[in-house]
């Protein structure tokens, strides 16, 4: 608690220059539909803006691209493409909302998402609201969102080829094009890597394999992604557009086992394709009134396949395929300083998952969600306060056909309706000062998984309830022309949260319990000369399991997430080069709910170094090396799941 009071008070130096770093604030430079644009000048709190320009030309996924940001914590399985969690200030991954353009990627399985499994090829913005939800979202999650806004008609009349090659077999390759005809724009993006994943580290005690020496290499983890999406739109007119936009994802990942045998074959393969259709109108009402609506298609094939039971708990070959089919309506009313929006989202799930080496009749679940919601924002006539106020309500139904080891079939149904409210306000002062403060109580509904178990690995539980969490937030931020300086300090309380219980066989089973989390993170970049700028940033937060029910967890730290985070990084732009070098440190990991298997320290030193060249066509180069983990640390963010040491990446881009 000491160390967090002396954050409040003592406030590093930091990062970079507005051009180069990912902004506060960012202003629309052409009118946008109010209904379907995300504007972070309109939140009450922080937001954190990573532009397109901050991972373009690099070997990385979204998990890699978050890792460096104020709040966000990544932990990876280990190599490219490997299972990736993400939290937001202590928040579990399934307490984290992430969103491409108008679509909830949060499986309603797991809940949810595998940041190592989206790529970036089409992303043109990321936005991560660490604790209140914008208003167009009618799902709000307690542990904040993280949204990928997608390539636009803006980038109409490019061609480009991007390749890359780096440490432990990884290659990357990737074709775009874009154009327009008139009112008509497109762009193709085709995208491919993949890696052996096959780094060394050591063969200690914790791993143990007889068959090795001091030191082996990773097995059975090679990686392949195939990636296509495409955007079609069209403007109807000056206040109406509608475009088309579609996503394949093609993944193929081995799963290496704790002990590396030589002669495990795990695999795991994910297919996924992704539709939406939106239609965008602003001229209501003499354009007062604008509105979005998004129909909403996936389908997601995946397959496990652990014939010769070398990881995990049996022999397994489990096929799961889930598709959602939904709608996403907005209305937005401009008045003056008001802005009234509504927002509401259905969409229906089909779950079915069959273990062939199993039961002979696969589990089966449906789950309807609807979700709405009313917000109101104010902005004075003088521009220095700005509110907002949004109510939420959810239904949930759910029908789950589960078959049991007889071979006979449970039936359940449940239906649930949850609401939660959010409250927000800042306030300008000092020309070069702002001050904000959030309230909302968020609902996260239990997953089918939490709430009717998975095949040999989870024990249903249909009493568990909603994750409900009442969270605090106030910040304190000022830009000034060397840079700015933001201090935020935040608490979490959870009650009912949910959390599972393994038996002496290691099949989980999820209950409630309480805790709390808080904290405080500091932000801040400083610009030396226009061409040197550094930055930082820390998270340094406490969490607390407040349920007596279990004596071994009571009071204890809540496992999974670094209760101590700092990120420190220098970057040059001496035009046509640019150097970046960066520290981070995490600490205070714990594996279990009792804390007794506590994480090494994770200390990381990356740096890259990049070339432009504009050429007498106008065409553009650019040649980037990546210098990963140059210290070598050997790291575990998963008990027994090594990170990958020292690397080098080098990346070309050319722009036709």
């Amino acid at each position: 608690m000491r160390r967090i009071v002396c954050l409040l008070f003592l406030l590093p130096l930091a990062v970079a220059s507005a051009d180069d770093s990912a902004p506060f604030i960012v202003v629309e430079s052409a009118p946008a539909n109010a209904a379907a644009t995300l504007d972070p000048a309109k939140a009450t709190g922080p937001v954190r803006v990573v532009p397109r320009s901050e991972f373009e030309n690099r070997t990385a996924n979204l998990a890699d691209v978050l890792s460096e940001q104020t709040g966000v914590q990544i932990r990876q399985s280990g190599g490219l493409g490997s299972y990736s969690s993400v939290s937001l200030r202590g928040s579990t991954a399934q307490q984290v909302q992430v969103v491409v353009d108008g679509m909830l990627l949060n499986d309603p399985v797991t809940g949810g998402v595998d940041m190592g499994k989206l790529g970036l090829h089409d992303v043109s913005r990321i936005q991560v609201y660490p604790n209140g939800a914008p208003a167009q979202f009618a799902q709000a999650g307690i542990g904040g969102v993280v949204v990928l806004e997608t390539l636009g008609k803006d980038i109409e009349g490019s061609t480009r080829l991007n390749l890359g090659a780096g440490s432990f077999d990884t290659y990357k390759m990737g074709l775009f094009d874009s154009g327009s005809h008139e009112d008509v724009y497109y762009w193709l993006s085709l995208d491919r890597q993949s890696s052996d994943n096959d780094f060394e580290y050591p063969n200690s005690r914790n791993w143990f394999n007889p068959n090795d020496g001091a030191n082996t290499r990773r097995r059975n983890a090679e990686y392949e992604q195939d990636a296509v999406s495409t955007k079609l739109g069209w403007e109807i007119n000056n206040t109406s557009k509608l475009d088309a936009l579609i996503q394949y994802n093609d993944n193929e990942q081995n799963v290496p086992s704790i002990q590396n045998w030589r002669n495990n074959k795990a695999f795991l393969t994910n297919e996924t394709l992704r539709t939406q259709l939106h239609y965008q109108q602003q001229g209501w009402m003499n354009g007062k009134i604008h509105s979005s609506h998004r129909l909403i298609w996936s389908d997601t094939s995946e397959r496990y396949n652990n014939a010769t039971g070398l990881v995990g708990l049996g022999t397994t070959d489990v096929f799961t395929d889930t598709d959602q089919l939904g709608m996403v309506n907005t209305l937005t009313w401009l008045l003056g300083n008001h802005t009234l929006s509504t927002t509401a989202d259905v969409a229906h799930y089909n779950y079915q998952q069959h273990d062939k080496l199993g039961s002979d009749l696969p589990d089966k679940r449906e789950r309807l969600q609807i979700a709405a919601v009313l917000s109101h924002q104010w902005l004075s006539s003088n521009s220095r306060w700005r509110s907002q106020v949004s109510l939420r309500q959810y239904r949930v139904d759910d029908d789950s056909d589960e078959t049991l080891g007889n071979g006979t079939i449970t039936k359940t149904s449940n239906t649930n309706r949850y609401n939660s409210w959010q409250l927000g306000l800042s306030h300008y002062f000092a020309d070069n000062w702002e001050i904000s403060a959030g309230l909302a109580r968020q609902v996260r509904v239990p997953t089918l998984q939490e709430l009717y178990g998975q095949q040999g690995l989870f024990v249903g539980n249909t009493d568990l309830q909603a994750e409900e969490s009442l969270n605090y937030e106030i910040t304190l931020r000022t830009d000034q022309g060397w840079g700015h300086v933001e201090l935020t300090g935040f608490y979490r309380d959870l009650d009912p949260a949910v959390s599972a219980i393994y038996d002496a066989r290691g099949v989980g089973r999820y209950t409630n319990l309480s805790a709390h989390i808080y904290g405080a993170e500091v932000d801040a970049s400083w610009r030396i000369y226009h061409w040197w700028n550094v930055y930082a940033n820390a998270t340094l937060q406490e969490s607390e399991n407040t349920d007596n029910s279990v004596s071994d967890r009571y009071e204890h730290r809540l496992p999974g997430i670094y209760h101590e985070s700092f990120v420190a990084g220098s970057r040059w732009h001496m035009r046509p080069f640019r150097f970046d070098i960066s520290y981070s440190y995490d600490d205070k990991l714990y594996y279990d709910a009792a804390n007794r298997l506590t994480a090494d320290t994770r200390t990381l030193v990356n740096a890259s170094a990049s070339w432009t060249k504009v050429w007498a066509n106008r065409s553009e180069s650019d040649i980037a090396l990546e210098l990963r983990n140059i210290t070598n640390e050997v790291y575990q963010d998963f008990s027994r799941f090594p990170g990958p040491g020292r690397g080098w990446f080098v990346n070309m881009k050319h722009r036709f």
